[in-house]
């Protein structure tokens, strides 16, 4: 956990991405001359070179970050809360002077936990998981 908060306030682009829902949280403080920072909700992707090739259409006015890391959650979601990480992802924001941090990111979290409550759901009942071994 220490490592991934040293990590936050080190990079211009953050990956946090949540394998079990294939959704990432991409954090961007990066600014020009008509863009300021963003905070995106998008798909999971297979490589950090992909990565950088959907940021290309994500964030057109930008070249590559000097300095991006990737970060896969695979804990609850509420473990990333609970540990201040969250609360770090906002702080980053509002010292990059983007608009309304707080109200941005609990809209994104908020998204994130019905992805998170969803695939809960079906690994309980869903048709994408199938029992390994059952009592007869």
């Amino acid at each position: 956990m220490d490592e991934i908060k040293k990590t936050l306030g080190e990079a211009d682009v953050v990956s946090l991405f949540f394998p079990y829902f294939g959704k990432t949280v991409l954090i961007d403080v990066r600014s020009n001359e008509t863009d300021g920072p963003a905070l995106i909700l998008t798909d999971m992707v297979r490589s950090p070179r992909e990565r950088i090739r959907s940021m290309e259409k994500l964030r057109p006015g930008f070249g590559d970050p000097e300095k991006m890391v990737l970060i896969p959650w695979v804990r609850y979601l509420e473990t990333l809360v609970e540990s201040g990480i969250w609360d770090l992802v906002v702080k980053k924001l509002e010292e990059s002077s983007f608009i309304d941090p707080k109200v941005s990111s609990d809209e994104i979290l908020s998204k994130l936990r019905k992805f998170e409550h969803t695939e809960l759901a079906d690994v309980i009942n869903g048709p994408s998981y199938k029992t390994v071994w059952s009592r007869h």
